[in-house]
């Protein structure tokens, strides 16, 4: 069984969670997934030049990489599991909700987590509704432990 874990800022612990219960016992093999926001990763880059003016410094490497590797080790750590780790980032005009169906293509389950804290249509933000509505595995869907 492959289980997919999309791992978002914020909630990712209750993901981590729920597939370390799935998993364990299991003959389980453990992707946690984290998709760079490209909004944000375009709001990092432009942010210098905002600030500096047209001839301002370059940005090289991007904090948002280590934030992203920092999450996915700290994942790694809680999981208590062998896993692997796939970061990717949207290309183009693409949606980290399209990314994130792409990555499930392998799966037999997807785990995420709600992304609000109350029962109802706010509890799921409109790139996890997309994806909860099209992934072409199973998903289990947790709510954020807070």
């Amino acid at each position: 069984m492959r289980v997919l874990v999309w791992l978002t800022e914020g909630t990712w612990e209750a993901a981590v969670d729920a597939a370390r219960e799935l998993a364990e016992g299991r003959d389980a093999e453990v992707v946690l997934l984290h998709v760079d926001d490209a909004a944000t990763a375009d709001a990092w880059h432009a942010g210098p030049a905002g600030l500096l003016g047209r001839g301002g410094h370059a940005v090289t490497g991007t904090p948002l990489h280590d934030a992203a590797a920092h999450l996915l080790e700290d994942a790694q750590v809680r999981l208590g599991l062998p896993s692997s780790t796939d970061e990717r980032s949207p290309r183009g005009h693409e949606r980290v909700e399209t990314v994130v169906v792409d990555a499930c293509r392998d799966a037999d389950v997807l785990v995420v987590s709600r992304d609000g804290d109350r029962p109802g249509p706010h509890s799921l933000a409109p790139p996890t509704r997309f994806v909860v509505d099209h992934a072409p595995c199973d998903v289990v869907l947790v709510w954020a432990r807070g």
